[in-house]
């Protein structure tokens, strides 16, 4: 009898301090949206809408984490069910110094084409990286005339692949969307992303993901939820 007086007071006491609770985050009194908002304590996660206002259930006590590309990160923990008012810090993202290997005449019309040298030079990788990424087209791929053509035929079978990203385009892909900000964010440094990343996808579930070549904003979600569990095991 008195075990299950126990069982009812703990679920009264469990209705009683569950609820919902809301709140708005801004930066510098501006609204911030797509915030991710993780109640670590529950795994419920949602986002702050365009004015920077979220929902979420918590019980006190509850730690609540928000996250944005961009900005630091932070923690509080749930005291009461007043509405929160979070106030998210930006980063400061460092801009690199242009190199300039020539001397510098004073000259301002001649010296400022020695910037512009060094923004064709950047402009150049990213179109060669585009490039290299990008299928052959069909014309070059034809073989030449008198040039060798292997005959078409079944081959040796070593199991049908189906898969349009391996881990490692699945990697990139995370931190040339999700940006290395956002890892910085998290407290890891710019030399450790990639080591976090394979160590938190190892228990993962890349498995859609890898097939299909797609991350949709669920998966993001998952994603950011997941980062946050394995920062403190990383961390140890």
């Amino acid at each position: 009898m008195k075990k299950l007086l126990l069982v009812i007071l703990l679920f009264i006491s469990n209705f009683i301090f569950s609820q919902q609770i809301r709140g708005r985050i801004v930066s510098d009194s501006v609204a911030v949206s797509q915030v991710l908002v993780v109640n670590i304590n529950s795994r419920e996660k949602t986002y702050s809408d365009s004015n920077g206002q979220f929902l979420i259930s918590v019980n006190i006590g509850d730690e609540l984490r928000f996250v944005k590309s961009g900005y630091e990160r932070k923690i509080i923990n749930v005291k009461n069910d007043d509405e929160l008012l979070i106030n998210i810090v930006k980063l400061a993202i460092e801009i690199e110094e242009v190199e300039v290997k020539k001397q510098l005449s004073g000259n301002l019309s001649k010296d400022s084409k020695l910037f512009d040298e060094n923004k064709m030079k950047a402009t150049l990788n990213n179109d060669l990286r585009v490039y290299y990424k990008s299928p052959a087209s069909e014309f070059l791929l034809k073989p030449k005339h008198g040039e060798f053509v292997q005959p078409v035929g079944g081959g040796m079978s070593f199991g049908k692949i189906d898969d349009k990203w391996v881990l490692t385009d699945f990697v990139e892909w995370i931190r040339e969307n999700l940006k290395d900000e956002y890892f910085v964010s998290m407290g890891l440094g710019v030399s450790e992303i990639n080591s976090f990343l394979y160590y938190s996808l190892r228990t993962f579930d890349t498995r859609n993901i890898l097939k299909y070549g797609f991350c949709n904003e669920h998966d993001i979600g998952n994603l950011k939820l997941h980062f946050e569990e394995k920062l403190k095991d990383f961390k140890k």
